[in-house]
């Protein structure tokens, strides 16, 4: 089946499989700090240690990404994604045997090793598999199913662990990745990637490909480096709100508890509403980089309005909306943009790159935003979301002279 050529059954069957896998690895993600109280009194640790955690599989998933995505150029997108499923899920199987927490950080790290394929495999699976009309849509719907992930894990992981056990609930959840892997193993044809074109090459244009002058020269263009920004700020954007925005609230605003969680939950569903439009409208877009561009100018005029304003509740929570609505938006788009600049057989590594601005701003924010509002000056956390959101403009605008991919 030719590109362009792809039936909606096709493109759904493709969607779901690649949906699952990036589902469970948000849910994963989010698993592990809904467990850190029980795992508190399991292992007689602090806060801080059991903190180290979740930075240990995020630099995992930091430092093994790029890698990941040279192995998907290098030998196909499933076979590296059956692998990393294969990993995740059994490290995190593997976990309900943990007798310390040292046992912890290290199948916590070889998990955040195989959570590091997902997106250059899924992304390089998507830019060749999807009917090219829906990619925006596709694109949009596989974020959404990471979103979806993420806001089930809590609520699924503590409900297993009061049912049963904590052990039991990482057993059942680590097996599903087991069976998710095997679905995708015996899926066949259906998942595409560029990497059959490739072969198809000259040897010598294949090792050329390949390369590590060639990775280089592409890793430090002008155009990556200005995606990885992209990436770093918009996250930056988004784990500070989910970080500190309750805390900035009350600081500043006096607000309630309620009120502010509330604000952020709102923020939160809002974003993940935004990633389902903004997939339409990357489908019609022409220019993508002027919706992201838009949506940042949006989001940067509303986190410097909560600088200089204070709302009343229920404005406020419309103005949390709004941003996050703004935020969803922005990230079919940067999907779409990055597609276009990859070079034909690079997916996989242009994405690996470019994606692992997200985990290292995911790893920044927090500790940054923290340690600001330890200085008693919380309303910089508004003021430095705006300025990250302004800086972001600029890495878009930086991107003109891209050109367009037909099709």
């Amino acid at each position: 089946m030719t590109a362009g050529t792809q039936t909606l059954a096709h493109d759904s069957r493709v969607l779901g499989l690649l949906g699952a896998g990036h589902l469970l690895s948000h849910f994963y993600q989010l698993s592990f700090p809904a467990l850190l109280i029980i795992w508190r009194g399991e292992f007689d640790a602090s806060f801080a240690a059991l903190g180290l955690i979740m930075s240990l599989f995020s630099l995992a998933t930091f430092f093994a990404q790029i890698p990941a995505g040279m192995l998907v150029d290098r030998f196909g997108a499933r076979l590296v994604l059956v692998i990393g499923l294969l990993i995740i899920g059994g490290a995190v199987a593997a976990m309900s045997q943990a007798d310390s927490i040292l046992m912890l950080y290290v199948l916590v790290t070889i998990a955040g090793i195989g959570n590091s394929v997902f997106h250059p495999a899924d992304y390089a699976i998507l830019n060749t598999s999807i009917n090219p009309v829906r990619m925006g849509k596709a694109f949009s719907l596989h974020t959404f199913s990471g979103h979806l992930g993420g806001a089930l894990a809590p609520a699924v992981i503590i409900f297993l662990a009061t049912l049963y056990d904590w052990r039991t609930a990482l057993l059942m959840t680590g097996t599903l990745g087991l069976v998710i892997a095997a679905l995708i193993f015996f899926q066949g044809g259906i998942l595409q990637d560029d990497h059959v074109a490739k072969e198809k090459k000259s040897a010598d244009e294949g090792n050329d490909a390949l390369s590590l002058a060639a990775v280089l020269k592409l890793f430090s263009s002008r155009q990556m480096v200005l995606f990885l920004l992209f990436f770093i700020l918009a996250s930056l954007t988004t784990s500070g709100v989910q970080s500190f925005s309750v805390v900035t609230l009350i600081d500043i605003h006096e607000i309630s508890l309620p009120n502010a969680s509330t604000a952020l939950t709102a923020f939160l569903f809002a974003s993940a509403f935004g990633i389902l439009l903004g997939g339409v409208a990357a489908d019609y877009a022409g220019r993508h980089e002027w919706t992201a561009a838009g949506c940042f100018f949006v989001s940067a005029a509303v986190f410097a309005s909560l600088a200089l304003w204070a709302y009343p509740a229920a404005v406020l929570i419309a103005v949390f909306t709004i941003a996050g609505l703004a935020q969803g938006m922005i990230r079919p788009a940067r999907d779409m943009m990055v597609r276009t600049f990859a070079p034909k057989g690079s997916t996989g590594r242009v994405f690996a790159f470019t994606s692992s601005g997200v985990f290292l701003g995911s790893a920044i924010s927090p500790v940054f935003f923290g340690y600001i509002v330890d200085q008693g000056a919380a309303v910089w956390v508004f003021w430095l979301l705006a300025i990250f959101n302004v800086l972001a403009i600029g890495t878009i605008l930086g991107q003109r002279g891209i050109p367009v991919k037909e099709g």
